[in-house]
């Protein structure tokens, strides 16, 4: 497949128009049009609606875009790495589910940045289908998210890290905050945020109130856990959420309750076994281990509990 091709289809959808694609290639705009010919021919799609005026995308034409969107950037990225390894530098890919991204992964990023100022990071932060999707191709140093992970493949090395208390997050005026917990009882008639019905947290978030007797009053629905926790504080409703991923949000003015049965997540490092694990990936897992090791000191003793899984030297260790 011409790889200018793709780079010019990503240039139209993201630009705007056939004229703007030209222009950032250096090309004819016949020449560009000759290209997305070429890229329909060789994936036997229809990519654009044609006018005389503009080109329109198809709807397989939207699908294409975003699976290959990634692809393209990475593209982008091959005369920086060149560059890099010229120069001895340094990089380090992460994939990690958006749940996580801010309470576990950026403290962590930024302490391994602080021990190897000339290391280059790349954070590809997903929804948890396209995690597992991109789990599976394995172009990655490390990938951190929710265990387990879909990913029937004997070559991917998985690594517990940390295991985290659900609680209920709710503003610290609400009427369920003056106890230290919260049944799961106590939430019938609640209005709740959640996810997307086909989301896996939701699916675990339904199970746990329907094992409490429970049918979920769901007065809003979003695709992002930390957009749920940010309705909570705008007074939407309430939301259940780890105590780890709640490190990822602004806390004033909320509290995050128990949720009672206990109910835990665990977390866990991945990576490709046909690669050793580089140097940064040893120290990034050292670093998650501080970073846990802060919250569980500040953790308060009404807050859902945060518990490490990996000693010093399993962190430091092969993942396996």
């Amino acid at each position: 497949m011409n790889i200018k091709a793709l780079k010019a289809f990503d240039l139209i959808v993201t630009r705007g128009s056939l004229a703007a694609a030209a222009k950032a290639l250096k090309l004819s705009q016949p020449s560009v049009s000759r290209l997305i010919a070429l890229l329909e021919s060789d994936t036997k799609l229809p990519l654009f609606h044609r006018t005389r005026r503009s080109l329109t995308l198809t709807s397989e034409g939207q699908a294409f875009h975003r699976e290959i969107k990634h692809i393209v950037a990475g593209l982008d990225e091959i005369p920086r790495i060149a560059s890099d390894l010229r120069d001895h530098g340094q990089q380090f890919k992460l994939i990690v589910t958006h749940k996580i991204a801010q309470g576990l992964i950026s403290p962590a990023l930024a302490r391994l940045r602080r021990m190897n100022p000339k290391l280059r990071c790349v954070v590809d932060v997903e929804s948890r289908s396209r995690f597992e999707s991109l789990v599976g191709v394995k172009q990655f140093d490390l990938a951190i998210g929710t265990l387990p992970v879909a990913v029937p493949d004997r070559s991917i090395g998985i690594r517990p890290l940390v295991r985290s208390q659900v609680g209920v997050l709710l503003p610290e005026e609400h009427e369920l905050a003056r106890s230290p917990t919260v049944s799961v009882a106590e939430l019938k008639g609640q209005p709740m945020i959640g996810l997307w019905p086909d989301q896996q947290w939701r699916q675990q978030v339904d199970e746990f109130l329907i094992a409490g007797g429970v049918a979920g009053d769901f007065v809003v629905q979003t695709r992002h856990v930390l957009m749920g926790c940010q309705l909570v504080r705008d007074g939407a409703g309430i939301t259940l959420v780890d105590a780890v991923s709640a490190r990822g949000i602004d806390s004033r003015g909320l509290l995050l309750r128990p949720l009672m049965p206990a109910r835990h997540l665990t977390f866990g490092a991945i990576h490709p076994k046909e690669s050793a694990l580089s140097e940064n990936a040893y120290m990034f897992l050292d670093c998650i281990r501080v970073g846990v090791e802060d919250m569980m000191r500040s953790n308060a003793s009404d807050a859902p509990s945060i518990e490490l899984i990996c000693t010093d030297e399993e962190c430091e260790g092969e993942v396996s």
